[in-house]
């Protein structure tokens, strides 16, 4: 118990701390000469006052309940005891840094994730025109288009394979990749891969595409028929990288 009163009073003292100093900061700025030209003295108390107003207010926090509610007197035992309560305190805002994270809709400025992709038509299939081909990301509300790279052809085997990419703007599990050919049916390609997806630098498994839209009003995506062999892997490389 009297370390979540500890932990309690540690917030409170720093949060406390670094409101009042944050009222120091504007007082004592003038007086060393820094002037709130572009912003210089909200620097100086963001970045100097206010840090250490707040721990000072989160140690004043800790050794009240320790001395006065655990009766412990000796620095040691404050010491390590606030160690204690410090660590635990790092490790929730860890945690609820990582959730927050977890729940925004788009990933960080500078981090999107891409999609490599390559998609293998069937031996049958007349090589098409790259200026006819279109491919879109829909994941959620949000839609994104893809592009072919400079080498967007190569074959394997008999089976014409598509190269390309797409950026992946949205964090949420429910992606999908549309692929559009003139005069032809839609495919629908299911990208499985988690809301924050895994490094690969390696691309996956073939995999069949998932639908196909023959674009008519009167009907639904229906699943493929045997001779429509299309299939696609994919990679994600490293993206955490400026």
């Amino acid at each position: 118990m009297i370390y979540i009163l500890a932990l309690i009073a540690g917030v409170a003292g720093a949060v406390g701390g670094y409101l009042l100093a944050t009222v120091f900061g504007v007082v004592l700025a003038p007086m060393l000469g820094i002037s709130s030209f572009e912003g210089a003295s909200g620097y100086f108390a963001a970045f100097l006052i206010n840090p250490i107003g707040g721990l000072l207010g989160l140690g004043l926090g800790l050794w009240l309940v320790f001395r006065y509610k655990g009766g412990h007197r000796g620095f040691s035992a404050i010491a390590g005891r606030s160690a204690i309560v410090i660590a635990a305190i790092g490790f929730l805002v860890v945690v609820g840094i990582q959730i927050r994270m977890a729940t925004l809709e788009n990933f960080p400025s500078g981090q999107t994730p891409q999609l490599d992709f390559e998609i293998r038509l069937p031996a049958s299939a007349a090589i098409p025109n790259r200026q006819g081909l279109d491919f879109e990301m829909q994941a959620g509300s949000q839609r994104s288009g893809g592009y072919l790279r400079d080498e967007w052809l190569r074959h394997d085997g008999e089976r014409p394979v598509l190269v390309g990419f797409v950026q992946l703007f949205t964090r949420t599990s429910q992606r999908m990749l549309v692929f559009s050919r003139p005069g032809e049916p839609k495919l629908i390609f299911e990208i499985r891969l988690s809301a924050t997806p895994a490094i690969s630098e390696q691309y996956g498994k073939w995999r069949r595409v998932d639908f196909v839209d023959d674009m008519k009003a009167e009907s639904q995506p229906r699943r493929p028929s045997p001779a429509e062999n299309f299939e696609i892997r994919y990679r994600v490389p490293d993206w955490t990288k400026p």
